[in-house]
């Protein structure tokens, strides 16, 4: 009789065991979360699921104004997705989303249209604008964002590391030109946005956190250093 019992009891705890295994791999759903910031240091979050993206400013937001989704409509390669909001015009883009390493994602909109058919029309006919590099945006993995809020800011910053930071033109020279041609050179202030963003990651790349909220001045730390001065604040002219 006590076999019997123990029998019976070993057989529940096996199959209490295989149902609870079995609940958390229904529970599981793929995703992964990646933060970044606004350029008035906000910290954002981003989360990437099978069907949506989830954008939340503040990052830690539920507050439906503060939280963004955009649903995936189709998949045209590894890299590239077709994305819809219905609150948002035109409705449809499809966006470029690649790791450049485990720590850092890349995305791009590289197009935007008012139905599927139309963009991947566009997207087979290579139609991406030559200067679309320039939207791109860096999100950062949960490891690498706390080793960021630890990371010095701009009140920091050396002079060696900032002269890496601003050499832009190379890199960026020939997609601002075309952007500003084919905007006819109505949206000026853009350039300044592209710069910027160059910038603050390359300083991220050299160990420094640009979106830190520090009290910083860049004339009175560089005070007398005309060569630095000059890349800081000198009109940008092609």
């Amino acid at each position: 009789m006590m076999s019997k019992i123990k029998f019976l009891m070993v057989a529940v705890l096996i199959c209490f065991s295989l149902f609870i295994n079995a609940q958390e791999g229904n529970n599981t759903n793929d995703s992964s979360i990646w933060y970044s910031y606004t350029t008035e240091g906000e910290m954002i979050s981003c989360e990437l699921l099978e069907d949506k993206i989830v954008y939340r400013s503040p990052f830690n937001s539920d507050d439906a104004k503060n939280v963004s989704t955009l649903w995936i409509r189709k998949k045209l390669d590894k890299d590239h997705f077709v994305v819809y909001n219905k609150l948002r015009k035109p409705q449809y883009a499809i966006l470029h989303i690649a790791q450049s390493n485990a720590n850092v994602l890349k995305i791009t909109t590289v197009l935007k249209g008012d139905s599927i058919e139309s963009l991947e029309k566009d997207f087979q006919g290579n139609k991406l604008p030559a200067w679309i590099g320039l939207f791109e945006k860096d999100w950062y993995s949960e490891k690498y964002i706390k080793q960021l809020k630890n990371s010095p800011g701009l009140d920091e910053l050396k002079r060696a590391d900032l002269l890496t930071a601003m050499q832009w033109r190379k890199p960026l020279s020939s997609q601002i030109q075309e952007y500003l041609k084919d905007t006819q050179g109505k949206r000026q202030f853009m350039i300044y946005r592209f710069v910027n963003e160059f910038r603050n990651r390359k300083l991220v790349e050299l160990g420094y956190n640009p979106y830190k909220r520090v009290s910083y001045n860049f004339k009175k730390q560089f005070e007398g250093d005309e060569e630095i001065l000059n890349l800081l604040f000198e009109e940008i002219k092609f």
